[in-house]
């Protein structure tokens, strides 16, 4: 399917839910789980959706290989990255959650917004990969589909070239040209940036367990005044014993108060942040890649003068056989390193172009987590303020002789 941009309209809309465990047939076979995975859309028409509304039934290894099949096929394109399998141990830590699975609830959110942006690209929003993932319902249909081999897009170098590759990469280029240059400092940007988004997640996450552990605390704090007033109520019913009850009781609803604040900062904020960290990642990935297309590039511009040169001196030698087997050579790799130049000329434009779209979106999503985070602040602290509020009536009407 060919480039489109986003038609003005375009619409979807994407959930991610109803998980069910699979167990497979043999003893040392792992279960998995698979997600529905419930699409609606205004982009029906010929090359695109056959209708507007979809299901299919996913799991998380097909989420990688939709990624995966977009990263080949799109070169240049920062293709938004979808959460890591092995976070169990870390999502617990900075999770309450007593009901569904914290990881699987986690995965959903995060697998869904992957599809919210792949949908919203300009590019990847109409790759035949993406709609044969949303729109296969039959398991065997997408399962023959993800076996099928990958298109390569990048040119195929021949052995020598690959061992002339190998010994500029182990070697390196003392003469960087203007792209390299800007390619290392947007590299060196982006991993600073890293460091500081993994920093920034895991004082955030510590932020979020410090308050679980205060409302743990609460939780017991307000168990011990309630204990106390039911002692003094067996004693003496009175104003006493009643404010202290109250006290108990309201330390405790304040304990889920803390719960949920810090739930509710785990998905705006934290998730937020590792988001990020994946984008990063793949920003990497992508001059690592443009680096290895302009190397395959500059390799067959070399093989062109070295094969010239050598025609040149069968030419001089009266070897006109070897002569024209080298001509043969020459229009071969003329032809690859075209496609090889072509290639990374429109892998470089559309990365530049990522890049800016990247800095927009970081600028938009981060203003929208640190306002989110503030808001979240206020909102909770009055929740307190009120509910602490409520107690000085009972407080009050404690009468001393």
């Amino acid at each position: 399917m060919a480039d489109a941009e986003l038609p003005a309209g375009a619409h979807y809309e994407f959930t991610v839910a109803d998980p069910v465990k699979k167990e497979k047939g043999g003893a040392l076979d792992l279960s998995y789980w698979t997600y529905q995975v419930y699409t609606k859309t205004n982009l029906v028409s010929p090359g695109m959706f056959k209708q507007p509304s979809m299901r299919a039934v996913r799991r998380y290894n097909d989420f990688v290989w939709l990624r995966e099949t977009l990263v080949e096929e799109y070169p240049g394109v920062i293709v938004p990255p979808i959460p890591e399998k092995s976070l169990k141990g870390n999502i617990e830590k900075v999770s309450s959650s007593t009901g569904p699975s914290p990881l699987r609830e986690y995965r959903q959110r995060a697998m869904r917004k992957f599809l919210v942006r792949v949908g919203a690209h300009p590019k990847l929003h109409c790759a035949q990969s993406f709609v044969s993932f949303l729109e296969l319902e039959e398991e065997a249909d997408f399962v023959k589909l993800t076996k099928q081999p990958r298109k390569k897009v990048e040119v195929e170098l021949s052995s020598t070239e690959k061992m002339v590759q190998m010994k500029n990469n182990m070697f390196g280029n003392k003469n960087k040209t203007a792209e390299e240059t800007q390619w290392e400092e947007t590299r060196q940007y982006i991993s600073q940036l890293e460091s500081s988004l993994v920093m920034l997640k895991e004082r955030v996450e510590l932020l979020v367990r410090r308050r679980r552990e205060t409302g743990g605390s609460l939780n017991e704090f307000g168990k011990a005044f309630a204990k106390v007033g039911d002692i003094e109520r067996s004693y003496q019913e009175g104003p006493l014993a009643t404010a202290l009850v109250d006290v108990g009781h309201h330390s405790e609803h304040l304990a889920t108060v803390y719960d949920e604040q810090a739930e509710t900062e785990t998905v705006q904020v934290v998730e937020t942040i590792g988001y990020y960290i994946g984008m990063c990642t793949a920003v990497k990935d992508n001059i690592k890649r443009l680096k290895n297309m302009a190397s395959t590039r500059d390799i067959l511009e070399q093989s062109l003068k070295n094969l010239n040169d050598d025609k040149a001196v069968a030419q001089q030698q009266g070897k006109e056989a070897k002569a024209t087997t080298i001509e043969h050579e020459i229009q071969a790799t003329t032809a690859k390193h075209e496609e090889a130049k072509k290639l990374f000329d429109s892998a470089s434009a559309t990365f530049a172009e990522e890049l800016r779209r990247f800095h927009r979106e970081k600028q938009y999503d981060i203003k929208q987590m640190l306002k989110s985070f503030v808001e979240l602040q206020l909102e909770y602290a009055n929740k307190m303020k009120k509910s602490w509020e409520t107690l000085l009536p009972s407080v009050e009407a404690i009468k001393v002789d």
